[in-house]
């Protein structure tokens, strides 16, 4: 019989479509960043220029230029025909009574002329009854066809909507009689007009039309000027072109910076980038690399260099922990093995009834050192994730020095608390945890009585200062050997008294209240008392430990 082969689900990425390389910047050397940035600015600058054009309004502006300068054209063009000169009058031309006079209508083309020479704007001439007298659309100069490079061509064709998409009144055919333009029935009536049309193929074209004054009173003609096509568009669409490529130019020097500064940002993210890769990956306690940097990428490699190396520092502590656990359980448990193995072997009940003494003992041994150890590995976690609170101190060191006097009576010890200087209700308030201070101060007390011999006195003091609250507590004992002041808060550190018999100390206590008072930002120390401090053979009175926390 075949084995029927099993089968093989395919991976969730063969159902998730192909993301096209084309679309990623990376493809083009870019970064999203610089691709987010270059965004941004262009946006920001098509915002302006969008914004620009429309304060500007163009088309507008031009538009009120070009029809104010036909009004001078056109007051200076009637004051040019109506004055004085020797031979005939050019009036005598728009004189619908009288014959075609060839000497004033010369007279009067010349004098037009004069006026707009040089200028594309035309003229025409109507007599008092509106027939056309006289017309400088073939003699006007041509304007001039604008300049443009292939982005300019290329914008213009582009953007000659915009500027094309005048809705006006069309322009009436060259052969129209003047009913069909109403600014030369409002001249003919004595009112000067100018009003703005639409050309054939899009143009705005302007029309003002003047009257010409002939008889006191009457009006001998009319005078109209329109201006050439493209005077207002192609001036609009030029100035309209330079903003688009300016917005363009922008653009270029936008993309331009976006790549530079991104460069500038995402070339040290990506050596801390890569850093913590090989850390990830095993760096031999090599920590985050220090940038020069003096903004705030410096300061966060500066912060990740700090951070990297206080957690190898924890590694580093949490395997040394390992060790000096695996050392401190490992003597009791040979002495609970050389006791077990030799159990059966006692000969009697006395050596038997001893054994199992010692069973007993090294059995207690190791669960105080697995609850301290316990403790001691918990606290760290604990003091980071417990929210401080306001306390009073000096309530949290009545209560432990009750409760320890309590315990001491059994031996004659006395526990008393003295509170120097004038204190005020609120001056013993700091942030702390206090079921974890009043293990520190139960702890410290608790070893200043193991050391103090029967029917004497534990004092603890309190007092306030500028910056912060000390406690001081005192014993009556031997007092601590000068080499071992600081050795004495290293973990499984003892240094036995005669009231406690060997292993009823796990050598953590001093370890964890240093841990305890260094995270509330205080410090901890121990020295002797003396009686006297002459000569090299002081008299030592007793040990002393020293609290100090910041003050609130």
């Amino acid at each position: 019989m075949a084995k029927a082969s099993a089968f093989k689900a395919p991976s969730p990425d063969v159902f998730r479509p192909a993301r096209r390389s084309w679309l990623r910047p990376s493809a083009y050397g870019l970064s999203r960043l610089s691709v987010a940035i270059a965004a941004v600015i262009i946006a920001l600058v098509l915002i302006f220029t969008v914004s620009a054009l429309a304060v500007a309004n163009l088309r507008a502006t031009v538009t009120d230029a070009v029809t104010q300068s036909l009004l001078v054209q056109a007051d200076a063009a009637v004051a040019a025909l109506t004055q004085p000169a020797n031979g005939p009058s050019p009036l005598a031309a728009l004189d619908a009574d009288a014959d075609e006079d060839e000497g004033a209508t010369s007279q009067l083309r010349r004098r037009l002329a004069i006026v707009l020479e040089g200028s594309t704007t035309t003229a025409r001439l109507f007599r008092g009854d509106g027939e056309r007298a006289g017309d400088t659309t073939a003699d006007a100069t041509p304007a001039p066809a604008p300049t443009r490079n292939g982005v300019a061509s290329f914008i213009w064709s582009a953007l000659s909507p915009l500027w094309m998409g005048f809705n006006g009144p069309a322009e009436p055919p060259e052969e129209a009689t003047h009913d069909a333009f109403p600014e030369v029935v409002s001249a003919l009536a004595g009112v000067k007009q100018a009003i703005v049309r639409q050309g054939a193929n899009g143009e705005i074209l302007i029309s003002v039309a003047a009257p010409i004054p002939g008889d006191p009173g009457a009006v001998a003609g009319a005078l109209q000027l329109r201006s050439a096509p493209g005077a207002v568009s192609a001036v609009v669409a030029e100035r309209e072109v330079a903003l688009v490529g300016l917005f363009l130019l922008f653009c270029l020097i936008a993309i331009a910076s976006s790549v530079v500064l991104a460069a500038t940002l995402t070339r040290p993210i990506r050596r801390l980038a890569g850093a913590a890769d090989r850390i990830r990956k095993g760096g031999a306690s090599t920590p985050m690399p220090e940038l020069s940097d003096g903004g705030e990428i410096g300061e966060l490699s500066r912060v990740l260099h700090d951070m990297t190396r206080a957690l190898y520092g924890r590694i580093d502590a949490i395997e040394a922990f390992a060790g000096e656990v695996a050392h401190e359980l490992k003597n009791p448990l040979t002495s609970l093995r050389s006791a077990v193995e030799t159990l059966p072997l006692a000969r009697n009940e006395a050596a038997r009834t001893k054994l199992l003494d010692v069973i007993q003992h090294d059995v207690r041994r190791i669960d105080r050192l697995i609850s301290d150890i316990s403790d001691a590995s918990k606290l760290d976690a604990e003091l980071n994730r417990y929210r401080y609170e306001r306390l009073d101190l000096l309530d949290l060191l009545e209560a432990v020095v009750a409760a320890q006097a309590e315990i001491g009576r059994e031996r004659g010890q006395s526990v008393e608390l003295v509170i120097r200087g004038n204190a005020a209700p609120n001056d013993f308030e700091i942030f702390g945890n206090d079921s974890r201070l009043s293990q520190v101060f139960t702890n410290l007390i608790d070893n200043a009585r193991s050391f103090t011999p029967d029917g004497r006195r534990v004092v603890i003091t309190a007092q306030r200062f500028a910056g912060f609250i000390e406690a001081v507590v005192d014993d009556e004992g031997p007092g601590i050997a000068e080499d071992s002041l600081e050795r004495i808060f290293e973990r499984f550190y003892t240094d036995r008294s005669a009231q406690r018999a060997f292993g009823d100390n796990s050598g953590l206590g001093l370890a964890i209240s240093r841990q305890i008072i260094e995270a509330h930002n205080g410090e901890i120390f121990a020295e002797n008392r003396y009686r006297t401090t002459l000569g090299p053979d002081r008299d030592v009175a007793g040990a002393r430990f020293t609290v100090r926390l910041p003050a609130d």
